[in-house]
């Protein structure tokens, strides 16, 4: 577990809630400096310290710790050219549909953030 990351999205979630580290510290019952530790990944949390920072954020604790993974878009493609190789032109007319179904769902969701 990358403690650095954790702190990263604990900082965007907070921030995307319009929150402060003091709001935060209060909801989560910790210390407001402690709150500024754990986002620059100097301090590693307890697991029931987590739990109650993501249930102050109304987010999941999976969602907190998840990692990003960095993929290379050329290496997205392939996989997708792969997993379409050897389908009959109805699946897909069906996983180009799906495609643009989540394309469509994506660009309105980015619209409302704005």
């Amino acid at each position: 577990m990358v403690f650095r990351h954790l702190g990263q999205r604990i900082r965007e979630e907070r921030t995307r809630y319009r929150l402060t580290q003091e709001q935060l510290a209060e909801a989560a019952e910790v210390n407001e400096s402690y709150v500024g530790q754990v986002e620059r990944g100097e301090k590693n949390p307890s697991l029931e310290t987590v739990v109650s920072i993501a249930n102050s954020l109304g987010v999941t604790l999976d969602y907190l710790l998840q990692e990003e993974i960095k993929v290379e878009p050329d290496s997205l493609i392939n996989e997708l050219v792969a997993i379409a190789k050897d389908k009959d032109p109805e699946e897909l007319r069906l996983m180009v549909n799906i495609c643009r179904m989540i394309d469509d769902y994506t660009a309105k969701v980015r619209q409302k953030e704005r």
